[in-house]
């Protein structure tokens, strides 16, 4: 007997019905693994943030916050909300100044009187930015002055002492248009210039009572556009 023989001769005989519910089971274990493996491969993709691939060199990832964990409900929220942004300040300015200051007669005098109460801080405090949103320093020389003066006493840390003006009385014209004009009695009572040590750098003798006319125009809010002293 040759060895092929021999080798057939040795093997259990199986039924064809045998046979086929083998290859029945061969079937259902190769699907069953399929499965397993395509389960697999699904757990990996939705694994812990630590299996998570990392940007390569050369190509960040997009609108990402580099954490060694997952990203905090805030941070989240941080990159799903855009930050609110303010308005301006000279907006709000502007907003608060016509409100308060409206465009009409005692809307123009209670302007001027704020005006000059301005004008009184920002020599005693050294502070033109209380000036530059009130006027318009291209019409009004005198503007320009006041807050070229409170400029240089801010870069010298210098400061007035005493009242800078006070106002007598105040009497707006009828307002036309967009403008106004603002008759107004003023007194410049005496004080002096003082220096970072209170020494006093000048001294201011008393002036008035004189007439000074504003100008006025109404843009966004009121504006001094121009003065006149009329002695």
């Amino acid at each position: 007997m040759s060895m092929k023989s021999a080798w057939r001769a040795a093997r259990p005989r199986v039924s064809r019905r045998e046979r086929g519910r083998v290859a029945s089971q061969a079937v259902r274990v190769c699907a069953a693994a399929v499965l397993w493996a395509t389960s697999v491969a699904l757990v990996a993709g939705c694994g812990s943030p630590s299996a998570t691939p990392t940007a390569t060199a050369g190509r960040p990832s997009a609108n990402r916050v580099p954490t060694s964990g997952p990203p905090s409900l805030a941070a989240v929220t941080a990159e799903a909300s855009p930050t609110p942004t303010s308005p301006t300040s000279s907006t709000d300015v502007s907003s608060d100044l016509a409100v308060r200051f409206p465009k009409t007669q005692q809307g123009a005098e209670d302007f001027v009187r704020f005006v000059m109460a301005q004008v009184s801080k920002a020599y005693a405090t050294a502070d033109p930015t209380l000036i530059r949103p009130l006027v318009d320093v291209t019409t009004c020389p005198d503007c320009s002055r006041w807050i070229s003066a409170t400029v240089e006493m801010k870069q010298n840390s210098r400061h007035y002492e005493g009242v800078f003006v006070t106002m007598q009385s105040v009497h707006s014209l009828t307002v036309q248009g967009d403008a106004a004009g603002v008759i107004t009695q003023v007194v410049a009572p005496a004080g002096k210039t003082v220096d970072s040590q209170g020494r006093t750098v000048h001294a201011r003798s008393a002036e008035g009572p004189f007439r000074t006319d504003f100008f006025l125009q109404f843009r966004e809010h009121w504006f001094v556009t121009n003065t006149e002293i009329v002695r």
